[in-house]
C-alpha cells in the first residue's frame, strides 16, 4: 500500500495551489491518421502539492535533476496517465496512474515528476 499518511490529514482548506490538468488534443491529419495536436486544459482545480523526493543523475556531459511531487485534488475520475500537470509554470509528468486515496471517493492522488536538465557549459 502507498504511504498516504499526509493525505489522510488533508482538508479542503489545504488545497491552496492552482493546477491545470493538460492533455494533447487528438486530431486527424490529411490522410486520416491520428496525430497529437496542441495541448489543451482538461481541468483547472485547487490542489495540495507535496514534494515527495528528488534525484540527481550525473552523466558525462549533462546533469538531470528530478523532483517528485504528490498532488492531491478533490475526487476526479477524468485524469488519464498520459495527462500532465502545469503548476507555477512547471510541467509535471505523471509517473503512475492516478488513484483514489483511501478508496473513499474524496481525494484523487497524482504522482508526478519534474525534470530539470542542465546541458552543461555552452
Amino acid at each position: 500500500m502507498r504511504n498516504i499518511g499526509s493525505i489522510m490529514n488533508t482538508s479542503i482548506d489545504d488545497l491552496s495551489e492552482r493546477i491545470s490538468i493538460m492533455r494533447r488534443a487528438e486530431a486527424v491529419d490529411d490522410e486520416g491518421n491520428p496525430v497529437q495536436g496542441d495541448p489543451e486544459s482538461v481541468r483547472e482545480c485547487w490542489a495540495k502539492v507535496l514534494p515527495s523526493g528528488s534525484l540527481i543523475r550525473d552523466g558525462y556531459s549533462e546533469t538531470v535533476n528530478q523532483v517528485n511531487y504528490r498532488i492531491v485534488i478533490r475526487y476526479y475520475t477524468g485524469v488519464k496517465p498520459d495527462d500532465y500537470i502545469m503548476w507555477k509554470g512547471k510541467k509535471l509528468i505523471m509517473t503512475a496512474p492516478p488513484y483514489d486515496a483511501e478508496s473513499r471517493h474524496i481525494w484523487t492522488v497524482l504522482e508526478c515528476k519534474e525534470l530539470i536538465e542542465d546541458v552543461g557549459p555552452t
